[in-house]
This record gives C-alpha cells, sequence and structure tokens, in this order.
C-alpha cells in the first residue's frame, strides 16, 4: 500500500481555483464533524470507515485535456504537451480535502470550498492536498483508489489532532 504524507512533511496547500488540482474520482465524505454535539474521546478515532474511490476515464480523459491546452498556452510543442499531460492526467499524487460547512441545522446556510464535484472555485479556503508517495503512482480508468484515515486525539485542547492516511491503489 501507499503510505500517508509522502514522506512526512507538510500536506501541499493550493488554492481553490489552481487547476493543477484535478480530480480522478468523484468527491466523497470523509470527515463529517458537529461542533454542536460532544467531541470522541481521545485515542485513536477513525472518521468514516474505508473509502473506495473508483477512478474515473471521463476525469482522466478531461484533466488531460486541461494539462495539455496550459501546457500549449505555455509554449510547449505539441508533442512535448501530449506526453507531459498524459502523464499527468494518469499520476496519482495524493487525496484532495477541504471543507464544507455547514452553517445551521437545516443545512439553507452552506459554505463550498469546492463545487458538488470537487470543481474548483472561487473560495477563501485552500484544498490540502495529502501526498500518498513520494511520486505519482500510474494509474488508470478502472483503477480503484481504498483509503483508510485514523486521527489520534489528544487529551487536552492545545493537543492537535494527528491524521494518518493509509492508501492502496487496485
Amino acid at each position: 500500500g501507499l503510505g500517508g504524507g509522502g514522506g512526512g512533511g507538510e500536506p501541499v496547500r493550493l488554492n481553490c481555483r489552481d487547476e493543477t488540482l484535478e480530480l480522478m474520482s468523484d468527491p466523497l465524505l470523509w470527515e463529517d464533524i458537529s461542533f454542536a454535539e460532544p467531541l470522541p474521546p481521545p485515542g485513536v478515532w477513525r472518521p468514516s470507515p474505508p473509502l473506495r474511490f473508483d477512478i474515473s476515464a471521463a476525469r482522466i480523459d478531461a484533466n488531460e485535456k486541461v494539462y495539455y491546452d496550459e501546457l500549449r498556452r505555455e509554449g510547449a510543442k505539441e508533442e512535448e504537451a501530449r506526453a507531459v499531460a498524459g502523464g499527468a492526467a494518469h499520476g496519482l499524487s495524493g487525496v484532495a480535502l477541504w471543507p464544507r460547512l455547514v452553517l445551521d441545522p437545516k443545512g439553507d446556510i452552506v459554505v463550498e470550498s469546492r463545487g458538488p464535484r470537487g470543481e474548483g472555485q472561487k473560495s477563501h479556503w485552500q484544498t490540502v492536498l495529502a501526498l500518498l508517495a513520494p511520486r505519482p503512482v500510474p494509474v488508470a480508468a478502472g483503477s480503484v483508489l481504498q483509503l483508510e484515515a485514523t486521527v489520534k486525539l489528544g487529551a487536552a485542547v492545545d493537543v492537535p489532532p494527528v491524521y494518518e492516511l493509509q492508501a492502496r491503489v487496485a
């Protein structure tokens, strides 16, 4: 499997409209926190059951076009742009994480930091990219990313939580 963090450093933070971050699968809910409810006790907590991300042919094709168009706009020759765009569109770097804030019990007031399908949009919230390996992992349409997450919660409010992601591509 793939480890979490790509070497133990800080995760990459990207502007919510950055087009170098393109999703390969539909987004899934990973962590649901209600500040009106008691928090889990200190120790290891699993925010969700293991998640299954199905790598989409349509998303890979669309991503390849975005990368190709950007490379051509920046002056890359057609052959080079095709090769680099194809490699980038088939390379899994990590898992993108972003907040969706529901501010009222009915769910009428919602802050979306990305669109409903994960598309970039104007927001003050950054997207965090948790790198899963030191280099992108080659994937193809139909590949599946299985993601298991744990959170180590401290006993005091000034002890930050520690997130650990374990991923496997099949």
